[in-house]
């Protein structure tokens, strides 16, 4: 039977191979077939793989700044600038309605029909899985090996161990952490669930709950808080840092907390693992979900993403990029593309009928569970994870209770996260942010966040860090949801009195991390409003260069005069300065006791407002006229000869 199998599996590969493959790969017209795909990423081995076995199509892969695609991708979508190759972790919601129908492309025949089955919707399939990440716990076999740490199989033993590491200080960071988690809303979600399967989702009564949740005859509350007691009682102990879930504060920097000893445990993913291990000498593993009432142990696994195909190019004229679509998404549903995906990504598993890894990516921790079926994929929509996450997020860093939380997710459940649909205003035209623009040169969103912290603040000049900055607006009506994609932080502003020194070295520490590991520019570049300013670029293993810096006619700045300025309260040491919070812009601190605090500054007031509520403030405010922000010479990048 299992070699049956293989044939009839071996057969629909070559039958979609061939079905995708053209007699002649190049266009006439010597032309290349640009299609488009957003991830958060980028894909190297995929790209490679495309674009030799198709000559004619070149896969163009756009970074997503926001960490997750799925807000921007639907947001891109209903305003008409969806890409051509559609990537979202969501298998429901509104992204559905702009897929085409995938049914009757031989590659769909390829997966296995559970998760197909899952994707499905109204008998069509417009989706394909990418293949799985495993989460569990990374650990560094090192360390505990040095230090006769027990390997825990409970999670009683794993609080033990991490008791123990404290209190010698193993693998400890700074603050005597040993234990972490990134603090992302979609991480913490699929954390608080995941501690929860040995023994509740993967018995019966979780089952049942979860199919009753679908069904709308369950809550959260009464039933799921206990999800919360194992990362409440880290947090308690002392063993996990409760900073990295406030919306105010950076993730949690795992990779190089691990891999320079100052993380004994942390729960991600196998992406992370690798990366880890390219990155230390210590030898790492990653454990299971671990049991406290001495039920099985689980692993968890997620799909990486799906992948659709835009329902625009399904209209006439769109041919050529249809086709060419088809034949990335044919290929992908190869041994030859998932092998190249998970090159790419780490991904450990794939959902394809019978395949066989090139390499073998699965811990050896973890391979029990998956060898006895004990593999737990988390089939929760990622839309209401999000909203999960962010609501258990208020919990573990003390903003709110558990039992206000667990409210809130059942409010969000019953209205169908129809809530903050307020119709604020409108645009006159897009403002994009796309391939991390906003920390690297001046865009008119930047222009327009910038300008309403100047006007609703008063005060002279107005900054904003371009990592704050994560989402696009789009020509035509603003809701006050669109501005949770585009400033979803929750720092506050404050108004501070600063010298001209202040100003130049303020800008010069934004130029300093426009090249960052992995290609992706640090958050910390400025976009001004009430200042103008000129750079030379980063060259090599030198950062760019502040060149100048004018008042927006031209003028220098008065070297003796006092200049009010609005900034957030994280660049001003609200949240300290380690662990990459507060982008280093030590010249502003007027919070943190952990460094001096700065010369030349004085704290002129604080504010409620967030760059959220002060942009939606000002949109309000601006109904009556057209809010047309440009790019107009604020920012500057020269050579340095010119």
């Amino acid at each position: 039977m299992m070699k049956a199998k293989k044939i009839i599996y071996l057969m629909i590969v070559l039958l979609c191979l061939s079905s995708c493959t053209p007699h002649n790969t190049e266009p006439s017209d010597g032309d290349k077939i640009i299609v488009t795909m957003l991830y958060t990423s980028d894909l190297p081995n995929l790209e490679k793989l495309v674009e030799t076995t198709y000559t004619n199509i070149d896969l163009q892969i756009e970074k997503n700044a926001a960490g997750t695609i799925d807000g921007e991708m639907e947001r891109r979508l209903r305003n008409g600038h969806g890409s051509d190759i559609v990537v979202s972790t969501l298998a429901t919601g509104d992204v559905l309605n702009y897929l085409a129908d995938l049914s009757a492309d031989e590659y769909i025949s390829a997966y296995q029909s559970g998760i197909m089955h899952k994707t499905a919707k109204d008998g069509k399939n417009l989706f394909i899985p990418l293949p799985a990440q495993y989460y569990g716990y990374i650990y560094n076999v090192t360390l505990a090996r040095e230090n006769d740490l027990p390997i825990p199989t409970t999670q009683d033993e794993l609080l033990t161990m991490l008791e123990k590491a404290k209190e010698g200080h193993i693998g400890a960071d700074e603050n005597g952490f040993v234990f972490a988690v990134n603090g992302t809303p979609a991480t913490t979600a699929v954390f608080a669930i995941a501690t929860k399967i040995p023994d509740f989702f993967g018995l019966s009564d979780g089952i049942k709950w979860l199919d009753d949740l679908k069904n709308g005859e369950a809550s959260f509350s009464g039933s799921l808080e206990t999800c919360l007691d194992l990362p409440l009682e880290m947090i308690d102990k002392g063993y996990m840092n409760p900073l990295p879930f406030a919306a105010v504060s950076n993730s949690e920097p795992i990779l190089e907390k691990m891999s320079n000893r100052e993380m004994l445990v942390a729960f991600d993913n196998v992406t992370m693992l690798d990366n880890i291990r390219k990155n230390s000498s210590d030898e790492f593993d990653m454990l299971p979900m671990l049991s406290s009432e001495d039920n099985p142990v689980w692993t968890v696994s997620t799909p990486t993403a799906f992948l659709g195909i835009n329902k625009v190019l399904t209209e006439d004229g769109n041919e050529a990029r249809l086709d060419a679509c088809r034949k990335i998404l044919g290929l992908l549903s190869t041994p030859e593309g998932q092998d190249a995906f998970m090159m790419d990504n780490g991904a450990a598993y794939s959902y394809l009928v019978d395949y066989i890894p090139a390499s073998d990516n699965v811990p050896d921790g973890i391979k029990d569970c998956i060898e006895n079926g004990y593999n737990y994929n988390i089939s929760i929509s990622n839309d209401f994870m999000r909203y999960f996450g962010n609501c258990c997020n208020t919990v573990l860093c003390g903003q709110t209770d558990i039992a206000s939380a667990f409210a809130e997710i059942d409010e969000y459940m019953q209205e169908g996260g129809t809530q903050n649909a307020k119709l604020i205003g409108t645009i006159s035209h897009d403002m994009i942010v796309e391939n991390y623009n906003v920390r690297l040169e001046e865009t008119a969103i930047g222009n327009l966040i910038s300008d309403a912290v100047r006007e609703i603040t008063g005060a002279d000049i107005a900054v904003v860090n371009g990592g704050s900055i994560r989402g696009s607006l789009y020509e035509g009506d603003i809701y006050s949801y669109d501005l949770d994609y585009v400033c979803p932080y929750q720092n506050h502003i404050i108004v501070l009195e600063v010298n001209a020194d202040v100003i130049r070295s303020m800008l010069s520490n934004g130029l300093s991390a426009m090249v960052r590991d992995v290609e992706i520019p640090g958050g910390r570049f400025l976009n001004v409003s009430g200042l103008k300013y000129t750079f030379t670029p980063p060259t090599g293993d030198s950062p760019a260069q502040l060149v100048d810096v004018t008042l927006p006619d031209g003028s220098p700045l008065d070297e003796n005069a006092v200049y009010t300025i609005a900034v957030t309260d994280y660049m001003a040491g609200s949240s300290g300065y380690f662990d990459n919070n507060g982008d280093g812009f030590t010249m502003l601190n007027v919070y943190s006791s952990d460094f001096p605090k700065a010369e030349n500054v004085e704290l002129v007031r604080e504010t409620e407002y967030t760059l959220h509520s002060i942009l939606e403030e000002y949109i309000i405010s601006h109904n009556d006229e057209e809010i047309a922000s440009q790019v107009e010479g604020r920012i500057t990048l020269v050579n340095e000869n010119e």
